[in-house]
């Protein structure tokens, strides 16, 4: 009889270490939470169902995370538990097999039935479960189809017809479906946070993305919100359409579903909201109709688009919409400053310079603040190419923090197609043992792994913090101190120097640009673990 369920949430990054972060540094990468969008679908599913829920996010564990998770398992009566990601497609250190939890949740609740979801089972189908680290393992969208295999498994029913599903047959030989769930969003239910316990909604007004482009300036209180699911585009470094299923076309919440969840938060005391959606729209009109739609309920409340807000579909008249009902910050995914490389290389067909040029006077003649979002390294793409991007966040200082990204192979792109295709990668366990987009896993004959590094060291550190103006609104907007601010900016250096302990030559891609290949023998040093 399966009755009691634990949802555990994975954190976004998983130090393997039980002991406590360096005390004498801010941790802005391991202590950090967004809200648990999919558990609490998840959740309201399976209450709607008639089982009884609890949800655990170990993110909100900042200290002794697996003996705390050992001490609440002891005293935790649940038939089956299940690890749910809190956003799908939110790709942030390394794909989480809930080993460590798994093995906990054996010792002190032997007969619980056990299921991993989330990027690992998706990007490995059925190794979770050949290894024997759980029971059961589901790819891809998840919302109903652990209520399905709970439901099948309480009334003894044939697993068969269940999409994503990784389990052992009768024989012990591991099953894996090659179906993805299919999901109508029109059909989700309103998340169900009124699961989460006081603890959870304390920890969540405390353990914010500091340091990071999506710190909730105006509230801690806020939570994040999604309108839709998937994407319009096949950039060549996104895993949306690999995660959520390549058949999963791109799906809208209708409007009145998504303003009813904006005021369930809103009565719920939440004071912010950032709209996580792997494309926010498609269409300026698309745009005008959801500030519409807010308007007309008369809401009004600090938001802005946490995964990037699509330019294409933006104009004049849309940004001054959005920004009268709320929308305080905007999140540029420029990601180059060349149109080829834009167009043929990224994969962002429908937008061009020359718009994004557009964008950028907009935002500034508004008043918003601007995060300008590039990505460096991508095959293809020449030096001089790679320079147009360095020079477009330079001499656009309206935007107000630029992120260089380094374009890094993630499990069923086209990127790491390409780079796998062409022997670009020695050793695919590299991504899973840096911060992804931090440092480079190959060479091109355009560029070598070191000059990726210096423009997200040294260029990044130049273009963002050259005056105390531009430090203190920086660290005004991510919620760190000005002191804080000089520390993470150490950091980068000693990053730098971590991976590449010999570079001794410029520190501008603009004095390297006309030097390719001057460290031919130069390599990233890569840990053998995270965090290492």
């Amino acid at each position: 009889m399966i009755r009691n369920v634990l949802i555990i949430i994975p954190p976004l990054t998983n130090p393997e270490s039980d002991g406590d972060p360096n005390p004498n540094r801010p941790d802005f990468e391991t202590r950090r939470l967004v809200s648990p969008v999919e558990p609490t679908t998840v959740a309201a599913d399976l209450t709607g169902r008639g089982y009884a829920v609890t949800i655990l996010d170990l993110g909100i564990l900042t200290h002794a995370r697996y003996a705390e998770l050992d001490r609440r398992l002891a005293a935790c009566r649940a038939d089956a538990v299940v690890v749910v990601q809190s956003i799908l497609t939110f790709a942030t250190a390394m794909d989480w097999d809930g080993k460590r939890a798994f093995d906990l949740v054996r010792k002190r609740l032997p007969g619980a039935v056990t299921v991993l979801t989330g990027a690992q089972p998706t990007n490995y189908p059925g190794e979770a479960v050949r290894a024997g680290l759980c029971d059961y393992a589901l790819k891809g969208e998840v919302d109903f189809v652990v209520g399905d295999l709970l439901d099948a498994l309480a009334g003894g029913a044939s697993l068969d017809a269940i999409p994503g599903l990784a389990r052992r047959g009768p024989d012990g030989a591991v099953l894996v479906s090659d179906r993805y769930p299919m999901v109508d969003v029109a059909t989700l239910p309103v998340p169900a946070y009124g699961v989460l316990d006081a603890e959870h909604r304390q920890r969540y007004t405390e353990v914010l993305e500091r340091g990071k482009i999506r710190f909730p300036t105006r509230s801690v209180r806020y939570r994040d919100v999604m309108t839709s699911r998937s994407c319009v585009l096949r950039c060549s470094f996104c895993s949306v359409a690999h995660l959520r299923g390549p058949q999963q076309k791109y799906r809208r919440k209708p409007l009145d579903l998504v303003v009813a969840e904006i005021e369930a938060a809103l009565a719920d005391g939440i004071e912010e909201i950032h709209f996580f959606d792997d494309l926010f729209a498609e269409s300026e009109a698309q745009l005008l109709a959801f500030a519409d739609a807010l308007a007309r309920r008369n809401l009004r409340f600090a938001w802005f688009v946490g995964q990037g807000m699509p330019l294409w579909p933006l104009t004049r008249d849309a940004l001054v919409a959005l920004k009268e009902t709320g929308m305080y910050r905007i999140i540029c995914p420029f990601e180059t400053g060349n149109d080829r490389v834009l167009r043929d290389v990224a994969g962002k067909v429908r937008s061009s310079v020359a718009h994004h040029e557009r964008v950028a006077g907009w935002v500034r003649e508004l008043d918003l603040e601007v995060i300008g979002l590039f990505v460096i390294g991508m095959p293809g793409e020449s030096r001089y190419e790679i320079r147009d991007t360095v020079r477009f966040a330079q001499d656009h200082p309206e935007i107000d923090y630029s992120v260089f990204s380094i374009a890094t192979p993630m499990v069923g792109t086209k990127l790491m197609r390409m780079v796998t295709r062409e022997g670009r990668l020695d050793d695919a366990g590299k991504i899973n043992r840096v911060i992804k987009r931090t440092v480079a896993l190959y060479r091109t004959d355009a560029f070598h792994e070191y000059e990726m590094g210096v423009i997200r060291t040294f260029d990044w550190d130049r273009i963002n913090f050259s005056t105390p103006a531009r430090r203190a609104k920086y660290a005004r907007m991510v919620g760190m101190t000005l002191e804080e601010l000089e520390g993470a900016r150490q950091d980068a250096r000693n990053v730098f120097a971590r991976f590449f302990p010999d570079y001794d030559g410029p520190r501008s891609f603009l004095e390297l640009v006309d030097r390719p290949g001057l460290f031919p023998e130069l390599e990233p040093v890569i840990p053998e673990q995270l965090y290492a």
